[in-house]
């Protein structure tokens, strides 16, 4: 079985039409993700619809914002802190993500997105930038002792493609890679100072 780094879930906005919602829970049960979380709790119907077709994944409501083991900015810091104060549950990092593999797709991909407004545009709060670096930034959280990233994600175009880019960033980590430094010669993520307005708290 493929060693997974950090477990990951799905957010799904409550305004995608249904068949939309089905086909990106479909496609996170396929590509080995742990979850999807609902904004909003939707009909009977469409909520057996969705278990089934996220299935092996969960389909679970995301925690309130004052949750306890919750970060919702990506910051090793605030994470090593909230893990330090002895939060007991997993701990989850809930930002919003876009990455490319050029720094131009990853900025395209959060323009698209309408939900990527002000503080909780991936750039202030959340993974951002080319698959290399978005991969540092990943280890870093892991380091600082996150268990799962809660993730939401650009919806507007390449669906597909930005799920399997994600899933990608948390498989196959080996405890030397976690361990080790960033490289000579790689790029730094675009604030390696991570995203942490000060009104932010996890």
């Amino acid at each position: 079985m493929t060693r997974l780094l950090l477990s990951v879930g799905i957010m799904l906005p409550g305004n995608l039409p249904a068949d939309t919602a089905i086909n990106i829970a479909a496609m996170t049960g396929r590509l080995g993700f742990t979850a999807v979380y609902l904004t909003e709790v939707p009909s009977q119907d469409q909520l057996e619809r969705l278990v089934h077709a996220a299935a092996p994944a969960q389909v679970l409501v995301p925690p309130p914002s004052g949750a306890t083991g919750v970060v919702w900015v990506n910051n090793p810091d605030t994470v090593a802190k909230a893990r330090a104060e002895g939060v007991e549950r997993p701990l989850r990092v809930c930002v919003p993500i876009s990455i490319g593999r050029t720094m131009s797709e990853a900025e395209a991909r959060a323009a698209l997105e309408p939900r990527f407004e002000g503080d909780r545009h991936p750039r202030h709060a959340g993974i951002f930038g080319t698959f290399e670096q978005a991969q540092d930034q990943v280890l870093a959280l892991a380091r600082a002792g996150a268990d799962e990233l809660l993730l939401e994600v650009p919806l507007e175009r390449d669906v597909a493609d930005v799920l399997a880019q994600i899933r990608a960033l948390v498989v196959g980590a080996t405890p030397q890679l976690v361990d080790a430094p960033l490289a000579d010669g790689r790029t730094a993520p675009p604030q390696t100072v991570f995203y942490s307005p000060p009104h932010f708290r996890w």
